[in-house]
């Protein structure tokens, strides 16, 4: 069935100190979810993670006992309640404000620092009534108003909702279980092609998600106006952009618009867009370009550095024919290298840029740069030359390259119109 989630993690040991806080927020709509942490009779940590957490309120004390502290407690639940990198506001709500940056170095550390977070002491809050719960959440509020951009955020994420529910409630209309399977049946066979009958589950829930994502993507943007954009907004987000041109680059964030952020690439993965390493010393010396004069000297100033260089390879087969299985026995790729921590102009009119020898590139050769894979490998250069493209048996490509990363279908999409335009050019015979 679908997953109700809520958006409020409330981990307190004592009820009576955060009750307030779940009647307010249910009050105003929003769905809370309350785990007692004390580790004699409290509750179990959640087995799944959840994925539309925005707020969590964390008392650092699971006991009476205040010798009892220990910080990866406090860890280990957040951990369980988010992914890393997840976006989500922490609350520290407890009785010693002191302990809770201990709490949150230990969260930095292990790629799970929140959006922000708010250390407040209970005892601030005490009144002859009990805790002051409206103020406290005033007091939550104007912080959040000092990043209004998560406004916007607010409102985009509202927006995939409403549209994946139009999407739901246009597929579930009939209220017929049966006819509910036949019409996913119906897109999987559209999406995918009739040999996608004979494919394993996986795949045809690939092609079935794939086909919902563009209708949600093609929706989603009709329900951008439902909401008018809020002054600071007008002004501070979409107002002024004399300081941005000038921000660091975030290869990371970069790298989510070049690449499917899927990393489960099994060894036997093949789709257009997919990027592997060459790691065979004989097809190597075949494909490779390293050794193509226009290439070796532009490269000369890389090697000179000692810059890791890698053989790599694009699958460029036509997404249509990969879905219904047309691609034939082999698997068209085009060749290209990866280069990592490229060395760049120190000082002058082109300090930062790749350092290609002084040369311009070829005409050929599509550069793309400022890439992120993994903390390892954080900046990322890739060159891949339309002059070199040749096909191999799926078996071999399966046996001698290894996956890395898929390009997005639009990023695919350039490349292969790039692709097509320069093979396609007519020659011109010169008249002396």
């Amino acid at each position: 069935m679908l997953s109700f989630e809520p958006n409020v993690i409330i981990i307190d040991d004592k009820i009576n100190e955060v009750k307030g806080i779940i009647d307010r927020y249910q009050e105003l709509g929003i769905g809370c979810k309350y785990y007692n942490p004390n580790l004699i009779d409290g509750d179990a940590l959640p087995i799944h993670k959840f994925s539309d957490v925005g707020l969590i309120f964390l008392d650092i004390y699971f006991t009476s006992n205040f010798h009892d502290y220990d910080p990866e407690f406090c860890f280990n639940w957040i951990q369980s309640i988010v992914p890393e990198k997840s976006f989500y506001i922490l609350i520290i709500w407890t009785t010693d404000t002191d302990k809770g940056e201990q709490v949150l170095s230990l969260l930095n550390q292990r790629n799970l620092s929140p959006f922000c977070t708010i250390i407040q002491g209970k005892a601030k809050y005490k009144t002859e009534f009990g805790p002051d719960f409206n103020q406290l959440i005033i007091d939550i509020n104007d912080e959040l108003q000092k990043s209004p951009g998560l406004t916007e955020m607010g409102v985009w994420k509202n927006n995939i909702k409403n549209a994946s529910n139009k999407v739901i409630g246009g597929l579930t209309k009939d209220s017929n279980p049966e006819i509910f399977n036949k019409k996913l049946q119906k897109i999987i066979l559209c999406h995918g092609g009739a040999s996608i009958i004979n494919e394993n589950i996986n795949r045809k829930r690939e092609v079935l998600f794939e086909a919902l994502n563009q209708v949600l993507n093609s929706n989603a943007a009709f329900l951008n106006d439902i909401l008018p954009i809020d002054q600071i907004n007008a002004e501070g987000l979409y107002g002024n952009f004399e300081e941005s041109s000038s921000a660091a680059i975030d290869r990371e964030l970069n790298s989510w618009f070049h690449f499917n952020l899927s990393n489960n690439l099994s060894k036997d993965f093949i789709m257009p867009g997919l990027i592997a390493k060459n790691k065979n010393k004989f097809l190597r010396k075949l494909y490779s370009i390293q050794d193509d004069p226009k290439i070796e000297n532009i490269l000369v100033k890389q090697i000179e550095q000692q810059i890791a260089i890698e053989d790599i390879v694009l699958v460029i087969n036509r997404p249509c024919d990969h879905a219904q299985n047309k691609i034939g026995k082999n698997i068209k790729l085009l060749s290209g290298l990866l280069l990592k921590n490229a060395f760049r102009y120190p000082s002058g009119k082109n300090k930062n840029k790749i350092h290609f020898n002084d040369k311009t590139l070829p005409d050929s050769v599509k550069k793309y740069e400022y890439l992120y894979f993994d903390q390892d490998n954080n900046d990322i250069t890739l060159l891949f030359d339309f002059r070199y493209s040749f096909s191999i048996p799926r078996d071999v490509f399966i046996e001698k390259f290894e996956n890395i990363k898929i390009f997005n279908k639009e990023l695919l999409s350039e490349m292969q119109v790039e692709y097509s335009s320069y093979s396609s050019r007519l020659g011109i015979t010169q008249i002396i």
